[in-house]
């Protein structure tokens, strides 16, 4: 309840937010912040819709994926409601992998555009493709494996939102990397074991009211 009077309702968006969520180097912790902003949209009231591609499907582990899932899809076949990703019990749809298939750019392509109709916040977990209307927001480190996978990354995304994660108390807010960034829009966030997800249980963690406050002004700026 306190995020519905912290979040600005954007309901029944026309044109919905879609943000592809990138790590800038591994282990970093981008799937697991993707997760709480989706279910931080969620509690807000929005239609979000959590769209994993990775071939190892870690975000169906976690979340108990069901079906439909993409092997269901075909380009060219138009949705229906029966169709659509189901919500899970952290209140937002999840649309995973059943195997280790790979994705083309064309049915990812073709079902995002379908279910832009019915989202009004479109997560990717770390996208291999690309849409013409996603934005681009980058997790990193303030570490060189960070900078270096900036330099790569910045190739073919140049982020519009970055989180700096697990952020030492002793380090400086004028990192390297947030200077690296200077052209994105910069949330830093303490490094805490809270923000960890439990494999199999299907929800996250409840989080300290710090942390919520943290994902909600995300959401908010995804929103603008």
């Amino acid at each position: 309840m306190e995020l519905l009077l912290i979040i600005t309702p954007v309901p029944q968006l026309r044109s919905p937010r879609i943000w592809g969520t990138f790590a800038a180097s591994g282990g970093v912790g981008a799937t697991t912040i993707t997760v709480h902003l989706a279910r931080a949209a969620a509690a807000a009231g929005l239609r979000t819709l959590l769209v994993e591609v990775d071939q190892r499907t870690p975000l169906r582990e976690i979340l108990s994926g069901e079906p439909p899932f993409w092997e269901d899809f075909r380009v060219g076949q138009s949705l229906v409601d029966e169709a659509l990703p189901r919500l899970n019990a952290a209140g937002f749809a999840l649309l995973t992998k059943r195997s280790s298939a790979e994705l083309t750019h064309e049915l990812f392509t073709f079902v995002l555009n379908d279910l832009s109709d019915h989202f009004d916040l479109i997560l990717i977990d770390n996208p291999s493709f690309s849409l013409p209307t996603m934005n681009s927001l980058v997790i990193v480190e303030n570490t060189l494996p960070s900078l270096i996978g900036l330099t790569y990354l910045f190739q073919i995304h140049k982020p519009t939102v970055a989180i700096i994660n697990k952020r030492s108390i002793r380090g400086k807010s004028n990192s390297v990397i947030a200077g690296f960034i200077s052209d994105a829009i910069l949330f830093h966030f303490p490094q805490s074991i809270e923000l960890q997800l439990a494999i199999g249980l299907g929800i996250a963690r409840k989080l300290s009211k710090l942390h919520e406050r943290k994902f909600t002004e995300v959401v908010n700026e995804l929103l603008r």
